[in-house]
């Protein structure tokens, strides 16, 4: 009783002085009534009371001159408002944790008394002969609202779901992208209706083939263009490292030139001052974690609702790089099962935090086979899939939305001969040729997908710079072995010629 009496200080605490923290926990089933106390319960009854109403503050003046006005601010509950207002607030993790405990203590009180009532039936029953389908009938009600109590969430009917999206097609109100618009991927924006709340998407890919630099590219657009928190975890880098490649897509520089001694000369320091300018701006809400052994997905759920509270939104957005190195809170050995269980909680957590879920998979080493070397015969088919992901099973099944990235090396190899023949007629720099590979990325299952020009979208990508650019749709008849793409070079050409990326740095 002392630990469920500190809890609803603490939680009473948090909702005098903070309404986005009673929101929160109202949303996760909080009710007045899970209070231990009775001076607890009559305070909470009071503080959803203005909750309800958004135009009174929020705060411990307001609230006392309620309980006065309801005459409930004896003496007793003047010094437990007081002990209230003296106990640390918790953040919005401890929030969440906190109203679970509630529920879940009262479930087991409610299920105590059922327990009872069980025990004196069967000691009435054999003395009175009560009949057993009336008792039952009596209890069954009481189960079903413990069940219902114990949801992780307050589920309301569909006519309220309902009557929201009604309202906002016949008020003209409804817009066309459904989530977080990925300018200036505009067709993987369009392909996907932006990256939705509650959805959760996988890109599978080779080494080396830019998996982390397009993640990176995709997490600041909606840092910058949004007021969310974006949180990005890397199991792979350190944040040094990953904001060099975010650095080095846009001063044009090589990342490992960045963090080198090279990164001194006025030239560079100039590309860097002007980079900056444009990107800091921009990323005051990415967050770059370097993963751990601590960093479980009830890790990361904590750290996001803290997240939220701090810019006051129930709004954000998770990037993981990459899944099968997540932690999980018990070893499990078998690599399979393991990528199945981290898999099926990152997908529940996109739902209960109604956030997107972007995770990044290596393949499998059949699925490196298949993406290393150019193939026999083109065909959209023969390249690797979300089942060459290392440790697949169920994954493709977890997700909303499957991308596969990988080399289209005869359009590489096309473009590498046509940057050779414009530098020898004088149309580029001889010396400088970029690395550019052009990558396809395969929407292998795309939930509720809008009707597109094609399911695979074409990227150039410079190695050394880690910079995206997006070429367009790649449609089925790119993939037949008679498709001549030389206009489509020529086309991407220019396109990068035109974005300044064709000059030596």
């Amino acid at each position: 009783m002392e630990e469920a009496a500190d809890i609803e200080k603490r939680l009473l605490s948090g909702f005098m002085r903070d309404r986005f923290l009673l929101g929160r926990a109202m949303e996760a089933g909080f009710r007045p009534d899970l209070m231990p106390h009775a001076l607890g319960r009559t305070l909470a009854k009071v503080l959803t009371d203005v909750y309800a109403q958004k135009d009174i503050p929020l705060e411990p003046l307001t609230v006392k001159g309620l309980l006065g006005e309801r005459g409930t601010m004896s003496p007793e509950m003047r010094r437990f408002v007081e002990a209230v207002e003296g106990t640390p607030e918790p953040d919005a993790a401890q929030v969440m944790a906190y109203v679970d405990l509630l529920k879940g203590r009262s479930a087991r009180l409610r299920l105590v008394e059922v327990n009872t009532a069980i025990a004196s039936y069967l000691e009435e029953e054999r003395s009175e002969g009560k009949d057993i389908v009336d008792f039952v009938g009596q209890v069954i009600p009481t189960l079903l609202e413990i069940q219902q109590q114990r949801m992780a969430r307050n589920a309301p009917p569909a006519n309220q779901i309902g009557s929201h999206i009604v309202g906002e097609i016949l008020g003209g109100s409804s817009g066309s992208m459904l989530g977080y618009p990925l300018s200036p991927f505009d067709r993987l924006s369009e392909a996907l209706s932006g990256l939705r709340p509650g959805f959760y998407y996988g890109l599978a890919g080779a080494p080396r083939r830019g998996k982390t630099n397009f993640a990176l590219e995709v997490a600041v657009t909606i840092a910058a263009n949004t007021q969310i928190p974006v949180l990005y975890y890397s199991w792979e880098q350190t944040s040094r490292v990953l904001f060099a490649r975010l650095l080095a897509k846009e001063t044009l520089i090589n990342p490992a030139t960045l963090l080198s001694a090279e990164s001194r000369a006025p030239q560079i320091q100039e590309r860097v001052k002007i980079a900056w300018g444009k990107m800091e701006g921009q990323m005051g809400r990415l967050y770059l974690f370097e993963g751990g052994r601590a960093d479980t997905v009830e890790r990361i759920k904590a750290r996001a609702h803290n997240m939220m509270h701090a810019y006051q939104t129930d709004e954000c957005v998770i990037f993981i790089d990459y899944l099968q190195r997540v932690p999980l809170d018990e070893p499990v050995h078998d690599e399979k099962a393991r990528t199945d269980l981290i898999s099926a909680k990152l997908a529940d957590l996109s739902l209960e935090l109604k956030a997107p879920i972007f995770a990044i998979s290596p393949l499998d080493k059949e699925g490196c086979r298949l993406d290393e070397k150019p193939v026999e015969e083109v065909s959209e088919f023969t390249r690797p899939t979300m089942h060459h992901c290392v440790g697949s099973g169920d994954l493709e099944y977890d997700l909303d939305v499957a991308m596969v990235m990988c080399k289209d090396w005869v359009a590489t190899k096309n473009l590498e001969d046509l940057l050779k023949t414009e530098a020898k007629s004088g149309r580029g720099d001889p010396d400088f040729i970029p690395k550019i590979d052009i990558l396809d990325v395969h929407l292998d299952k795309n939930r509720d997908a809008p009707d597109t020009v094609a399911n695979t979208i074409q990227y150039a990508f410079f190695v050394t710079l880690n910079k995206f650019v997006e070429i367009g749709y790649k449609t089925s008849d790119e993939f037949t072995s008679g498709f001549r793409d030389f206009a489509k070079m020529q086309q991407i050409l220019e396109q990068l010629r035109g974005g300044g990326l064709l000059s030596p740095a």
